[in-house]
């Protein structure tokens, strides 16, 4: 055909891609004629230089930084803002190799609900392995060319203790860096840390006069920039004070939010693209349509116009603490809301657990007591957020996984969830509702009995779908919630609410009128015992629709004050005669009380219980004209049931169906 072919193993499973086009720079014009559909880099890669270094390339940096720099690279005064990648770790050697092999292109399979999009990605030139090649490395970030430096190393990567935010000085990893720092040896270059390999470059910089830049956090991290600012602030200064003054002056640390659910690639991926798009890549990205970006706007060297994107929305603001808000509260709690019950419920899938009216219900529910703690932001609107994300995550084409969701289970529910509840957590001197914290605490209820693999509840044995993924702090939470869990079963409900605080505090902490208050304790319980109890999950989610949502009490009227055009009628009538058929499987019957009588229509088989001189309740019924004749009609939305009911002695003389209403023109 005139162009390279690429035969890929797929390692997990037997399967071999052996048609298409291999990406690379080669086959992109066989690549667009095989796939119009794909969207190609509309600039001259060769043009081209890096101003950003990326450490840590994975597939959420490539569907999501990414995207921002490859919309931008065509526009006017872009061309130095091309990306190059770092990896730090010996295992980034896959991903280097691969995307090396492709001339450092790679494709984003961008899927929505109803959307599906190809795009070849181009904007990274280079990827360099620290591992090997620290010295290259190391001259990427000192690079007066580098402007940005961008991170995602996960939250283990910055070796912070995020409650403290102390630098962790214990790790042989960290003590090695400092260590080889403190040397100041130029050869061999042992550094294995991004602050270390940050400070190290900054160090040059200080030496030969270059200007400073940004260090730009992109990880899924609360204050992100502060984060990364702790950790590199504090190894400069356990190596030399004037490098760690010369990085307070001249380094930024702007925090950043980020958002797009990007699932791990697998060899279906690679086997689809290759078989419907012919295109044969090692190592593509799928991802949401749904994509966000709020930075911090505080940049030494200036800033490429990512606001100028069009595949997505970001948004340059002084403060991004208040959108971090927002994200934890509404789309990452809402992961844990949803991960739990929906497990219990046999759910494996995302997706699927929305498609459950039970699960997707109750995140409304939930989002709707937890939104009260939200302030509002520029530029996202609340409720059209809540949308979004019951939308995001009933898309069927990211397959995103409960298990993935379940991870590291004690932190993210203190860190997202836990706050809600809270006695100050809508704001000074303001709870939420007793129903609301009902909402908020069912995951936390859930979350217990999955911690519990071998006991059974009112649904039976724990579901396989229910276990959990790994969590450092599982084994201090597993014996409090089998505590909690027995206590709920016996008769003490002083000894059941002490061992449910017992369980709040392992889980969340000691804070006053925090979490583990003496209210939220008490609704633990009685979930706890929904739980143990019939039904199992399905009754606590029942209880917890009946807490937000309950059966407003009926008001009846007399039936003197029904009126045409009426809706939601209740009234209470003697029945006076038995019913008659007026066909088309209807009867009428006529009911009064001590105001009046009126005629009442109804099925057949419904209307069956009016038996005369019995009292029937009429509720949510509507007034209906018949031939300008008022009729109350009890459809099948209505209540018509026989009533143990005294309404007083007839006034048959007032019939209201026999006042005939003339109808205006």
């Amino acid at each position: 055909f005139g162009h390279k072919k690429f035969k890929f193993e797929f390692t997990s499973r037997a399967l071999m891609a052996t048609t298409g086009n291999k990406l690379c720079s080669a086959n992109l014009d066989a690549i667009s004629k095989a796939s119009p559909s794909a969207t190609l880099p509309k600039y001259d890669r060769s043009k081209i230089s890096p101003g950003i270094v990326h450490i840590g390339v994975g597939n959420f940096h490539r569907a999501h930084q990414c995207v921002f720099a490859d919309d931008v690279l065509g526009l006017p005064g872009h061309e130095d803002w091309g990306m190059v990648g770092v990896g730090l770790m010996p295992g980034d050697s896959k991903m280097r190799d691969i995307l090396q092999e492709q001339d450092m292109l790679y494709t984003l399979w961008e899927k929505g609900t109803s959307s599906s999009k190809l795009r070849i990605m181009g904007c990274h030139s280079k990827f360099v392995l620290a591992p090997s090649q620290p010295e290259a490395a190391l001259e990427l970030l000192s690079s007066p060319a580098t402007k940005i430096v961008t991170l995602t190393v996960t939250e283990k990567g910055y070796f912070i203790d995020f409650g403290t935010g102390s630098l962790d000085t214990n790790s042989p990893i960290v003590q090695g860096d400092i260590s080889y720092l403190k040397s100041e040896k130029s050869d061999p270059i042992t550094l294995k840390t991004a602050a270390g390999y940050i400070v190290a470059a900054a160090r040059k910089r200080m030496a030969s006069g270059t200007k400073g830049f940004a260090v730009l956090s992109c990880d899924n991290v609360q204050e992100n920039g502060c984060k990364a600012k702790g950790a590199v602030l504090q190894m400069a200064e356990a190596v030399d004070a004037k490098v760690a003054a010369w990085i307070k002056e001249n380094v930024t640390f702007p925090n950043s939010m980020v958002d797009r659910i990007t699932p791990a690639t697998t060899d279906e991926v690679r086997a689809d693209l290759a078989s419907k798009h012919g295109i044969v890549d090692g190592w593509p990205v799928v991802c949401e349509s749904f994509l966000l970006w709020v930075v911090e706007d505080n940049f030494p060297q200036g800033r490429p116009s990512w606001e100028k994107s069009k595949s997505g929305q970001c948004l340059f603001v002084k403060d991004v603490v208040p959108y971090e808000l927002m994200k934890l509260r509404l789309l990452n709690a809402v992961h844990q809301a949803l991960s739990y019950p929906a497990s219990l419920l046999g759910h494996e899938l995302v997706h699927d657990a929305m498609a459950d009216a039970r699960i997707s219900e109750f995140l409304k529910f939930y989002m709707a007591a937890a939104g009260k703690t939200v302030p509002p932001v520029k530029g996202l609107a609340k409720n059209k957020w809540c949308q979004t994300v019951i939308e995001r995550f009933s898309n069927p084409a990211i397959r995103d996984t409960i298990f993935r969701l379940n991870e590291d289970a004690t932190n993210r529910l203190a860190v997202a969830l836990a706050p809600c509840l809270a006695a100050e957590a809508v704001g000074p001197g303001k709870s939420l509702s007793d129903a609301d914290l009902f909402a908020i605490l069912l995951p936390v209820a859930c979350w217990l009995r999955c911690l519990l693999k071998e006991e059974s509840d009112g649904a039976g044995t724990l579901p396989a779908a229910a276990k959990l993924n790994r969590d450092d702090k599982g084994e201090l939470v597993s014996g409090p919630a089998m505590a909690a869990w027995n206590a709920a079963k016996a008769d003490d409900a002083e000894a059941a609410q002490d061992a449910a605080t017992k369980f709040l505090v392992a889980a969340f902490g000691a804070v006053s009128d925090g979490p583990s208050r003496p209210e939220v304790a008490k609704a633990l319980v009685e979930l706890v015992k929904l739980l143990q109890g019939p039904g199992g999950v399905e009754a606590a989610l029942d209880a917890v629709r009946k807490k937000v949502n309950p059966l407003k009490k009926p008001t009846f009227k007399d039936i003197a004050s029904v009126e045409p055009e009426q809706r939601g009628v209740n009234i209470y009538g003697k029945v006076m005669k038995k019913p008659e058929s007026v066909g088309s499987g209807q009867s009428q019957v006529v009911i009064g009380d001590s105001t009046a009588v009126v005629t009442v229509r109804a099925a057949d088989d419904r209307i069956a219980v009016c038996q005369e001189g019995r009292v029937v309740r009429v509720q949510n019924a509507r007034v209906i004209m018949v031939k300008g004749h008022i009729n109350v009609l009890a459809d099948k939305w209505a209540a018509l049931k026989q009533e143990d009911k005294d309404v007083g002695t007839v006034k048959a003389a007032n019939d209201i169906s026999a006042v005939e209403y003339e109808l205006a023109a």
